[in-house]
């Protein structure tokens, strides 16, 4: 099983995803990310500040 683009860019694993008026989903190679999702990630710590900073 290959690393996923944002463990490897990132350093952070993607737990699951919380879309508004939803209840919580964990992450599978298959989820998409849209406009809006809350995204649970989990890594060292400054790791995972860097990527809650991202744009």
């Amino acid at each position: 099983m290959g690393r996923s683009r944002v463990r490897t860019e990132h350093g952070v694993t993607v737990v699951g995803i919380k879309r508004p008026g939803e209840d919580f989903t964990y992450a599978t190679a298959d989820t998409v990310v849209e406009k809006g999702d809350t995204i649970v990630d989990t890594g060292k710590t400054g790791a995972v500040e860097s990527f809650t900073e991202l744009p």
